[in-house]
């Protein structure tokens, strides 16, 4: 009688923490690519200073983006 309990409360268990789980993941937002669209302009996070920097106004070199020409190195 007392098997027949255990199995019952694991099988409720593992239904709640599954039904938990998916309704915890599913109203998440998607993850960001560290970016950020502001007035129609798309700001990127430079990850050395955590910077915002506007897509137009940033330093591109080797196919990176910089906020300045000193964390970019170019004179």
């Amino acid at each position: 009688m007392i098997m027949k309990w255990l199995i019952f409360a694991a099988i409720a268990w593992f239904t709640y923490i599954i039904s938990f789980k998916a309704s915890k993941t599913s109203s998440m937002p998607p993850k960001t690519d560290k970016k950020k669209k502001i007035d129609g302009d798309t700001m990127i996070e430079y990850p050395k200073c955590s910077v915002f920097v506007s897509e137009k106004d940033a330093i591109i070199k080797d196919g990176k983006f910089y906020c300045s020409k000193e964390c970019a190195g170019v004179k």
